[in-house]
């Protein structure tokens, strides 16, 4: 029996989440097909937050009692290829046949999400020194994540970490074809996740208008604290703050690395009908 071990490694942003969440509303139909996806029953719902950690005898234990199929997942694994080093030679010394994911949205979107979660993520911080997203813009918020974040790399480094594993490259709107390519066609999964646990993201007029707030020396805390509450219940509302001239930014600053992931991995990341200025 070979054995198979599929490896989720992001992005963040991209589904994650979502795609945790079905394995974990799945487990039991997935095992009875000889397909574990392990969780210790943590807060997080990945579980390959710790795979620099793993030994052989966690390893073993994943594909105990006639499993031939682990899935890992965890969108921190990202820009991290180096801590998957001692489960590539787990896999190298067994056998194992590897199957990298990586799940991309175009990177307006993700820079979007990213403002939300930096907001979500530091908003005692920011709150408490009054200076949000470390003084920095919108716009220089963005293109720092643009000079920080290589997804061609991290992903390149992935492949090399696992040699001849096999990477897919896909949108986050395709999680459920992959998923149930790889797990079997005929398998009945339950896809249906309440929306509140995929942590949507915050609309980036709230984002704007807390940041706004928090300069703003007149405004209490507690007033700031209840718009923050309150901009949870407005992530499926029309966001004002997606403007043409924020996409045009982040996309024309991530073309390289589009260019990049095309190149190396054969996917095309551009935000669908955007063309470069003079193109």
């Amino acid at each position: 029996m070979t054995r198979r071990l599929i490896l989720h490694v992001g992005s963040p942003k991209c589904g994650s989440t979502f795609l945790q969440q079905v394995l974990l509303r799945n487990q039991a139909q997935l095992l009875a097909q000889g397909i574990r996806y392990p969780h210790d029953g943590g807060g997080h719902p990945g579980n390959a937050a710790e795979i620099d950690k793993l030994d052989r005898a966690g390893y073993e234990a994943f594909f105990a009692d006639g499993v031939d199929t682990v899935i890992l997942s965890h969108e921190d694994l990202y820009s991290m290829a180096r801590r998957g080093a001692p489960l590539a030679g787990l896999a190298r010394a067994t056998g194992t046949e590897v199957h990298i994911l990586a799940f991309l949205r175009p990177f307006s979107e993700f820079i979007f999400g990213d403002y939300s979660q930096f907001m979500k993520q530091f908003f005692e911080e920011f709150l408490a020194k009054r200076r949000p997203y470390n003084g920095q813009s919108f716009d220089e918020f963005a293109l720092r994540r643009v000079h920080n974040l290589k997804p061609a790399t991290f992903l390149t480094n992935w492949q090399q970490c696992f040699g001849a594993a096999r990477v897919t490259v896909d949108s986050h709107r395709a999680i459920r074809p992959v998923l149930s390519r790889l797990v079997g066609p005929d398998l009945p999964l339950d896809w249906d996740v309440p929306r509140y646990m995929t942590n949507p993201s915050l609309r980036m007029v709230d984002c704007d208008r807390l940041a706004a707030a928090m300069r703003d020396p007149s405004r209490p805390d507690a007033e700031i604290r209840d718009l923050f509450h309150a901009a949870y219940h407005t992530t499926d509302t029309e966001d004002p703050g997606r403007t043409e001239a924020r996409i045009a930014l982040i996309e024309t600053a991530f073309a390289p690395q589009n260019h990049a992931l095309f190149e190396a991995f054969g996917y095309d990341n551009t935000l669908s009908g955007f063309a470069l200025p003079g193109a």
